[in-house]
């Protein structure tokens, strides 16, 4: 029986495989939280940003959430279909579009924001302040270094 060679050159899981997982580690729970409400995640990741109610044009939610302007597009048409967004005319600039949180979209982050918090300080917990906001600022580096 042959036995079989370890690669030299493999080091351990790649970052990208790690960031990955990571994802997938921290979206599962909230996707159970969501299903409660019947929302997908990426429906939360919105109305979050637009529970402060200052409005977005589509192009400043794609680049908060740092999404494609199609992709943001269609997740907001799907939103729009739900009633948890609407759509306005800026008064500024008739062509544009600004996007609102509509009243049923804040009945839902009121419903979810206290299981979200309980969520994010566990976490948070896990790893303590210091090395949550290293993780943070390491996160937000890779995410500019790739735009």
């Amino acid at each position: 029986m042959a036995t079989r060679r370890k690669n030299p050159a493999y080091c351990g899981p790649s970052l990208h495989n790690l960031l990955n997982q990571a994802n997938r580690e921290a979206t599962s729970e909230m996707r159970r939280m969501m299903s409660a409400e019947g929302l997908p995640v990426e429906f939360w990741r919105v109305l979050e940003v637009l529970a402060d109610e200052r409005g977005r044009s589509m192009s400043e939610l794609a680049a908060e959430m740092g999404m494609q302007l199609p992709a943001t597009s269609k997740l907001v048409d799907r939103m729009s279909e739900a009633a948890l967004v609407q759509r306005a005319t800026d008064p500024a600039d008739q062509r544009r579009v600004i996007l609102h949180i509509s009243d049923f979209g804040l009945q839902k982050v009121a419903a979810l924001e206290r299981d979200v918090r309980h969520h994010r300080d566990r976490i948070g917990r896990a790893f303590g302040p210091e090395r949550q906001a290293q993780l943070t600022e390491l996160l937000q580096d890779f995410i500019r270094a790739h735009r």
